[in-house]
């Protein structure tokens, strides 16, 4: 059984991957400015190490950055609190130093860890159907529309490694799917047909996923950004509470 503290102290430990630093810098109130570069471990979202990126779990924040920015980094972070940041007029300074390299920050999230011990008790007027790593190119890549629950590419180190779909007869009109980020950090994706939202369809989904999830010896966990309401309120509804936030710079197209 997983208590709250123990995954709060997993999820420390992988950003500590993540950003190249210790998980007692996520713990403490002192910002950190490190290097970015590959760590052993990490989420494997790129190939190559992030040229600027931050994260907080509330409390000092640590930004990774490329040894152009690394610097400034440190100046900004020296003369903010973790959580101050993340303010739009911080924001604001931090695209404007990113612009003379084309690139801004293109994602500001929010990350949610389910609430434990986690007991997933099923709702009558669902149809479930659970599908594992190697189901799910034959039988669910041919489906579009589900974009936000499956990466339809098999091909690299994170992909799809576990999908559970709702039925209504036998149409596929709501999936949660989970993409191995890293060895231990598996991240939830759902999406519903337009036609069947606002029943209850996308708690249901995630809440039997993250349950299967841990029954694999994963840590499931669930992000989304500030403006998306309806997203943040399915992630409640399955028992999830916000943990970290993280925000990321990527070239301006």
């Amino acid at each position: 059984m997983i208590f709250k503290n123990e995954l709060v102290a997993s999820a420390a430990a992988q950003l500590a991957c993540d950003y190249c630093c210790n998980a007692e810098d996520f713990i403490g109130t002192a910002n950190k400015a490190t290097l970015s570069r590959l760590c052993d471990g990490r989420r494997r979202f790129k190939s190559e190490p992030d040229f600027f990126k931050a994260a907080t779990m509330g409390h000092g924040t640590v930004i990774s950055a490329a040894s152009e920015m690394l610097d400034f980094a440190g100046d900004l972070l020296s003369k903010c609190s973790g959580a101050e940041i993340f303010e739009q007029t911080k924001i604001w300074k931090i695209n404007a130093k990113l612009a003379k390299y084309n690139k801004a920050i293109a994602f500001n999230s929010i990350f949610y860890l389910p609430a434990t011990p986690y007991k997933y008790i099923p709702r009558d007027g669902f149809r479930l159907k659970f599908y594992e790593e190697n189901e799910i190119v034959p039988e669910l890549y041919p489906l579009k529309g589900f974009t936000n629950a499956l990466m339809y590419d098999s091909t690299k180190s994170r992909h799809d490694v576990l999908a559970v779909c709702a039925l209504n007869g036998g149409q596929i009109v709501g999936m949660a799917g989970a993409s191995n980020d890293s060895e231990r950090f598996w991240q939830i994706g759902i999406d519903v047909l337009p036609e069947y939202r606002g029943l209850g369809m996308g708690a249901e989904l995630v809440s039997a996923l993250t349950q299967a999830v841990f029954m694999h010896g994963a840590v499931p966990y669930y992000g989304t950004w500030s403006g998306n309401i309806a997203s943040q309120n399915v992630a409640k509804r399955a028992g999830y509470y916000p943990v970290w936030t993280e925000m990321n710079a990527f070239d301006i197209e």
